[in-house]
């Protein structure tokens, strides 16, 4: 089908200006690995009722390394309806690619297309829908692009066919971007910081945490890696399988019971290696005792998600994976970390704690040690500063109430009736994560957030062999 498309002399003209439609409007995105973008379909010209195939024209830069995987899945709402994907045994690269040709096709069903080789190197395998039901309600599908490696810019247009009609323009309208550019809770990732869970040996309804992880990939499964970290600083790991759509909740007292900390999670191929799949999302709720009146309360934490910017694997030497934090292979991590509305301290009415950590530079075990500076600034500006030790605990809880910051104390930094914020900074300038809770007249507790990003910061994994638990 596509040796017809491009060799009809009319179907040659009709591209030609679609590709100088592409030129002028060169608002296309490039898309990069981990990248997911959902398109709407747009009628440009009136669609024949049968179709005999939906071709995705190639756009002007395409620049891959060899493995590269670009998948487009056609869509109605978020149910999957067929994918097709373009895979790239060898590298490739052009800006100024004419006459344009499929990189996505999906045909009818019942076809009987085989996979072809629109681009040297490649090979493009299509998708089998009905055609006919997508003509019928195109405004009801979209598609979704993801590419596993390189840059690839979207088109803005796909070509519908029909035996009697060879060229009926659909127009892709960018709807939705799944990935932020920075690590945080409000977006999915390949690596997942936990910032606390807690459990009680003897009584798990008083002191306990939910972890919940999620698959929000609506095609492709993924091995988890979890790596529970408590105060004796070596990691408890288990192994998740997840499929499509999938998730999964956890006890602290079923894998950890009487254990306080944080939690990695790391996205894996079968054989262990860390891999890209920025589609992780997670939360823990904790349950713990409030210790101003020692009654049980919950807290909902969103996982910290972080991106992998780089496809593929992480390559490992003799055994062991090192996760690069340097916003070229995954995301950066946060160098400061702020806490807001932190009530006065004063008459024992609220106590906030703030319980930071690093996560560990080897996930094998050890100690990630440092000092923290706190700095507290109040609603008339007022600034004070107090540095804490951790340099022998993996993780470290900071009770407002008990600093003594320099040059004013907690109590004058925040009377009675008055809030401040907070910052922690590392003073080596490396990461730190973090969550707040607050006991008292209103208890509470979040995620903090990063106020700066540290510039480099590796993690290492062993590489081992992955099974599903049964």
């Amino acid at each position: 089908m596509s040796r017809f498309i491009t060799s009809c002399p009319v179907v040659r003209k009709a591209l030609r200006g679609l590709f100088t439609c592409c030129v002028l409007s060169l608002l296309l995105i490039p898309v990069s690995a981990g990248d997911a973008n959902y398109f709407t379909l747009e009628q440009v010209t009136t669609l024949p009722s049968s179709l005999s195939s939906l071709l995705v024209q190639s756009p002007i830069l395409i620049n891959v390394p060899a493995g590269a995987t670009l998948s487009v899945t056609l869509l109605r709402g978020s149910t999957v309806v067929a994918t097709s994907q373009l895979k790239f045994t060898a590298a490739y690269s052009n800006d100024r690619l004419v006459p344009p040709v499929p990189v996505a096709s999906f045909y009818p069903t019942g076809s009987n297309v085989g996979p072809g080789q629109p681009l040297p190197g490649s090979t493009l395998t299509p998708g089998i829908a009905d055609l006919d039901a997508v003509a019928a309600a195109l405004n009801q599908y979209q598609l979704l692009w993801t590419l596993s490696d390189g840059v690839i810019a979207t088109p803005s247009r796909a070509i519908a066919t029909s035996p009697s009609s060879p060229l009926n323009l659909v127009d892709l309208k960018l709807a939705a971007i799944s990935a932020a550019v920075r690590p945080g809770d409000q977006k999915p990732g390949s690596v997942l910081f936990y910032s606390r869970y807690t459990s009680s040996a003897s009584n798990p309804a008083r002191e306990d945490s939910s972890l919940s992880l999620s698959n929000t990939n609506l095609t492709d499964s993924v091995y988890v890696r979890l790596f529970l970290i408590n105060n004796t600083c070596q990691p408890a790991e288990y192994t998740l399988c997840l499929g499509p759509r999938n998730t999964v909740s956890l006890l602290a007292s079923d894998i950890d019971p009487g254990s306080r900390g944080y939690v990695v999670a790391v996205a894996c191929d079968s054989s262990g290696q860390p891999i890209q799949f920025n589609w992780l999302t997670g939360n823990v709720t904790v349950k713990q005792p409030n210790p101003v009146n020692g009654a049980p309360y919950d807290q909902m934490l969103s996982a910290v998600a972080v991106a992998k910017r780089s496809g593929g694997a992480v390559t490992p030497t003799s055994g062991v994976a090192e996760m690069a934090f340097d916003d070229t292979m995954y995301d950066r991590l946060p160098a400061q970390v702020v806490a807001d509305d932190v009530p006065s301290q004063t008459g024992g009415l609220n106590r906030t704690t703030l319980m930071v950590f690093r996560p560990l530079p080897d996930l094998t075990g050890g100690i990630s040690g440092t000092t923290f500076r706190v700095t507290g600034n109040n609603n008339v500006g007022t600034a004070t500063s107090a540095d804490v030790s951790a340099t022998s605990v993996c993780y470290r809880d900071i009770q407002i109430g008990t600093l003594r910051p320099s040059p004013t104390g907690i109590s004058d930094l925040i009377p009675p009736g008055s809030t401040a914020w907070f910052s922690v900074a590392p003073t080596d300038n490396l990461p730190v994560l973090g969550a707040q809770f607050n006991y008292g007249r209103f208890s509470s507790g979040s995620t903090m957030r990063a106020l700066s990003y540290a510039i480099d910061y590796r993690i290492r994994i062993t590489v081992t062999v992955l099974t599903c638990p049964q």
